[in-house]
């Protein structure tokens, strides 16, 4: 498997991810056991695969605030700025727990939802390079991130708020540093067991639907909210079936595109699906199809705002560094 192969599988991946992204949001059931547990677990574990330390914190930060932090900033303001638009215009077609610009302050919903992920995610880049920059042993780095784990889960379990989802990040800090451990696996990389690939997904798929089968659990990232220590073990085995599925298909044209510029799709489908469902709940017609027609028009509409994002807005979508 050479460099771009590797790429394109991985690619797989996260277009699969911000498939069922999308599709969740907008209501359409995908009917797959645990497909909702497995999506941000995903996400994260993906994100930890590929850190790096960029030679020091410093330029970790200064990499991390260009392709995580603006684009987060930009959709931010850009989705208040739609929500006093509304509200100015149309109040009564505002329906979201939203309630402006200083959300991220003192709110877990902003509105543009999705991209919540996108400001916990930079912070776990910061958790994780602290620890990795100051801290040389494995198993203490370990150790820490579990540490930081469980702090997190407290917060969520007692129902603590903290701002700016700082907490959440310490929640998902273990899928994180298991991503960045399984790349230094051989698990990922050509060896004598990719034969297996197609054998290994189901098997994982069969630990994690037997699990969701007979335990309880719950996962719900965004409001930092996981119950039952068998949570952890179906998101990882579920997103382990992902991976060695997509190690094994490599590439299907239309996921890895949209995989590529997963970015794009996650800031900007929330605005769109929105719209697209009180348009045609005017209608009749997404009551009736319980809410594919919207993911389907929420995809297409997304996807073709792949190119336009890249042309005129590189810095904001991640495809070109605004502060160098």
């Amino acid at each position: 498997m050479t460099q771009a192969q590797r790429i394109e599988f991985i690619d797989l991946a996260k277009g699969i991810c911000i498939f069922l992204v999308v599709t969740g949001h907008c209501g359409a059931a995908i009917g797959l056991p645990g497909y909702d547990i497995v999506r941000m677990p995903l996400y994260f574990i993906l994100s930890g695969l590929f850190f790096k330390t960029y030679g020091g914190v410093k330029r970790l930060i200064i990499k991390k605030l260009n392709k995580i932090l603006i684009p987060f900033v930009f959709f931010y303001l850009l989705g208040n700025f739609a929500f006093y638009t509304i509200k100015y215009i149309a109040p009564q077609l505002l329906i979201t727990d939203a309630r402006g610009i200083f959300d991220v302050f003192d709110n877990r919903q902003f509105f543009n939802g999705p991209i919540w992920f996108l400001l916990c995610l930079f912070w776990c880049n910061i958790y994780f390079a602290l620890i990795h920059s100051y801290i040389k042993k494995d198993g203490i780095r370990i150790a820490i991130v579990c540490l930081l784990g469980l702090i997190g889960w407290w917060l969520g379990y007692k129902n603590y708020f903290v701002p700016l989802f700082i907490d959440v990040a310490m929640t998902a800090l273990p899928f994180f540093a298991f991503g960045y451990y399984l790349k230094r696996s051989n698990i990922l990389y050509p060896n004598n067991l990719d034969k297996y690939n197609l054998i290994l997904a189901f098997a994982f798929w069969c630990v994690s639907f037997i699990l969701i089968k007979t335990t309880d659990f719950r996962l719900s990232f965004h409001y930092n909210g996981i119950n039952g220590i068998s949570t952890y073990f179906i998101a990882i085995a579920s997103v382990l079936s992902i991976l060695f599925l997509c190690k094994s298909i490599k590439r299907l044209p239309y996921f890895s595109y949209i995989g590529r510029y997963s970015i794009i799709l996650l800031c900007v489908h929330h605005m769109i699906y929105r719209p697209v469902k009180v348009l045609l709940q005017t209608t009749g017609i997404e009551t009736i199809n319980n809410g594919y027609i919207v993911a389907i028009i929420t995809l297409l509409l997304s996807t073709l705002c792949i190119p336009i994002c890249i042309k005129y807005i590189p810095w904001f979508v991640a495809q070109k560094d605004l502060i160098k």
